[in-house]
């Protein structure tokens, strides 16, 4: 696997345009965050996140349980015992445990994850840098996270009947199914892969600790660690946050400003709520409201607020839970993710908990030998599939077309001529102008249906090339999304034998760009 040219994220059309101007480094956003994105930036960093009260002994007690039933490395079990030193910090991804990691975007941010931290291990060698994967596995969102595609053909868990709540408590009864699809898909080759992550289902009952045992399976030579964010444990040590919100819901409170601010100038990625915290029952995760007094759902109740691992944040809460719990410097996070960071800074300073440094993962878009070949004949680029399809073959029939049969010079001598015609008329009666535009459009209709016939003509000529464009564009932009938003990792996994070692290697997020890779070469 090579890297074959690299895209800036910002040049990319639909990218964010708040996260664009954020890794710019925009004046008007600094505001929003607190730490310049550059590696030099980190010794700032540790010198502040030094300063939080993070329970060390009580972080590495609840990894050691997580991992009980898992065969860690030597080198992620020396990352969570290094932990308990005050010279260790961390750098951090999230995301909600998925069928089968669900988009190949998970690979990746986990990856930059990881070579970020060997990046600040080399820059600050007398320090530890631990790169964590925390799962948001009290996510509720059935459809979303039971559905992956694998070489464009959609594999789905479906949720049975009642089931519902927390996914990482999900049972594991029936996922043996999406595996067997899964190797229909991937045929003989993927039987391997497809046997190691059958393996995981004679030793765990939930979907949490299943895909914290799959990420261990890929990743276990890297020092990665993955912790659950379904933890009373770490609740607990949460607790004067949810006891805040819900007494006074501050996070609503604080954000205001910031929230009228985003909105007048960019959009607001996630909406605060009163109470930002939700309740998780046996099959239900429903949020918490204050009414009259008490707190709803019933279940819940006033008063029963020492049930701290029944209690859920939700996007506004869980980044401060993550930040409080770790000894973290940054947060690696697609242009999403990032978004709603970047609204939250003031509830990291209510809570007085250090706002980390804000990092964009690197995204990739894999292609073949052949299909790069392809790509090149046609004189195209990766960066030309990211708009409209009709627009791009439009554009490249029209390309085609020699100089003579184009009539960009012969539609501005039209608008010429006619343009000084309306202005000798008006002299002559004001009435006329309108009259002589009139002609000039219909002049103007007439020659654009000419080129038109002409264009569908070339069209006819070039139906090989414009079927190959439609080949590539279902690689590049499935779905008319990024091939990392819809693809899984394992249709890649299966044409590298070192693809996670490759993928980490090249996922450097402080080049805030798409990376495109050549996935046949060394």
């Amino acid at each position: 696997m090579s890297i074959v040219s690299t895209i800036p994220l910002t040049t990319i059309p639909g990218f964010s345009r708040l996260v664009a101007d954020y890794i710019s480094g925009h004046p008007a956003l600094r505001h929003l965050y607190k730490y310049d994105l550059n590696i030099d930036a980190f010794a700032q960093v540790m010198a502040d996140k030094a300063k939080d009260p993070i329970d060390r002994p009580l972080l590495v007690s609840v990894l050691k349980k997580q991992y009980e039933n898992i065969d860690a490395s030597d080198k992620t079990k020396l990352s969570i015992e290094s932990l308990l030193s005050a010279d260790t910090f961390t750098v951090t991804a999230a995301h909600q445990p998925c069928v089968m990691l669900g988009p190949v975007f998970n690979i990746y941010k986990i990856s930059s994850t990881i070579n970020l931290a060997n990046q600040l291990k080399a820059k600050y060698p007398e320090k530890n840098f631990v790169p964590v994967f925390w799962m948001g596995s009290e996510d509720h969102d059935f459809e979303e996270l039971g559905t992956t595609y694998i070489y464009g053909k959609k594999i789905e868990w479906p949720a049975a009947e009642g089931e519902g709540g927390a996914y990482g408590r999900r049972k594991l009864d029936s996922f043996v199914n999406v595996l067997n699809e899964a190797e229909l898909i991937l045929g003989e080759a993927g039987k391997p892969l497809i046997d190691k992550l059958r393996a995981g289902l004679d030793k765990f009952t939930r979907f949490g600790e299943y895909t914290r045992y799959v990420i261990n399976e890929l990743f276990a030579d890297t020092g990665l660690v993955v912790i659950d964010q379904d933890d009373a444990e770490l609740k607990q040590r949460f607790a004067p946050i949810i006891k805040d919100e819900l007494e006074h819901s501050s996070a609503i409170k604080v954000l205001d400003s910031t929230l009228q601010w985003l909105e007048t100038n960019y959009s607001v990625q996630a909406t605060p709520r009163e109470i930002n915290l939700f309740f998780l029952g046996e099959n239900s995760r429903e949020r918490i409201t204050r009414k009259d007094g008490s707190y709803l759902p019933l279940s819940f109740g006033e008063g029963k607020g020492e049930r701290w691992g029944s209690i859920s944040p939700n996007v506004i809460l869980r980044p401060v839970y993550q930040e409080m719990i770790l000894p973290n410097l940054a947060f690696i996070g697609g242009a999403g993710e990032l978004s709603y960071w970047l609204e939250l800074k003031p509830v990291f300073e209510h809570h007085k908990v250090n706002y980390p440094m804000l990092v964009v993962r690197t995204s990739m878009t894999v292609l073949n030998t052949s299909q790069l070949r392809k790509l090149e004949k046609l004189g195209l680029t990766v960066a030309d599939f990211f708009g409209n399809i009709d627009t791009l073959i439009s554009n490249f029939v029209k390309s085609k077309l020699s100089a003579e049969m184009q009539f960009d010079e012969e539609t501005k001598s039209l608008e010429a001529l006619y343009d000084s015609m309306a202005i000798k008329a008006e002299t002559v009666d004001p009435t006329l102008k309108g009259t002589v535009l009139a002609e000039k459009q219909k002049q103007l209709n007439a020659l654009q249906a000419l080129e038109g016939r002409i264009v569908k003509a070339e069209k006819r000529k070039q139906e090989d090339a414009i079927n190959q464009i439609k080949a590539l564009h279902a690689a590049i932009a499935p779905m008319n999304s990024w091939q990392e938003r819809i693809e899984n990792f394992s249709s890649f996994y299966l044409k590298d034998p070192q693809y996670i070692r490759h993928i980490v290697d090249a996922a450097d997020p402080m080049q805030r760009a798409m990376l495109v890779v050549n996935l046949d070469q060394a």
